[in-house]
């Protein structure tokens, strides 16, 4: 199901994301602290309790926002993005191969609701205060949890954008004792899950199916 379209994927999975607001540096921002793609049968609040089949390391989460008004943790039904669904559509594409994966965990790089590149560029050449981020230090119970114990797999698919270098460095640091997938021509970089265009979006599928088969 590589070419599943999004109604089909949504009949198969449901996604779920922690939404808050904090004040950074005098500043109120947005955010979204993990996102949990869960298929559907699975108890989803359960899941958040517990490892993930696989964690994948993104970015930022971009435009993503609540479907309904969070609860009182900041947990709603979330919209999917084009990415999610392709992440969606790793799991049905190694399902096939034997490997059960049937929950992603999603951390970032920035929890930062930024939809512009640019301008969380921006923000964080700005930002002193490194909360945004689950990378942090005061945060570092926090990322334990959501990466779950040592052989859970992790996913690095944070882009190759040369100004995440310093939080992509952290990440690494911090994902090398899991399995690692990803693919990358040099670190701290590593290729996004959903390039322009639709070919390679088919190879970046092939390329995470033979890792997980290796």
């Amino acid at each position: 199901m590589s070419g599943a379209t999004a109604a089909q994927l949504l009949a198969r999975f449901a996604v779920h994301g922690r939404y808050y607001e904090a004040e950074l540096d005098g500043r109120r921002f947005a955010l979204r602290s993990h996102l949990e793609i869960v298929e559907r049968g699975l108890d989803a609040a359960a899941c958040r309790q517990r490892a993930a089949d696989l964690v994948a390391v993104m970015m930022n989460p971009g435009g993503s926002r609540p479907l309904q008004a969070p609860d009182a943790d900041g947990w709603a039904p979330a919209l999917p993005d084009r990415t999610q669904y392709q992440l969606m559509r790793l799991a049905l594409r190694v399902q096939t191969g034997g490997w059960a994966l049937r929950h992603i965990r999603v951390v970032n790089l920035s929890d930062l609701r930024m939809p512009r590149s640019a301008d969380l560029f921006a923000t964080l050449a700005t930002l002193a205060d490194e909360r945004h981020s689950i990378l942090a230090a005061p945060r570092a119970a926090e990322l334990a949890r959501a990466l779950g114990p040592a052989d859970v797999p992790v996913l690095r698919a944070w882009g190759m954008a040369r100004e995440l270098a310093p939080w992509a460095w952290r990440a690494i640091a911090a994902t090398d004792c899991h399995p690692v997938l990803g693919l990358t021509d040099k670190e701290p970089y590593y290729r996004h899950p959903l390039p322009q265009r639709a070919d390679l979006q088919l190879a970046w599928l092939d390329a995470m199916a033979r890792q997980v088969r290796a």
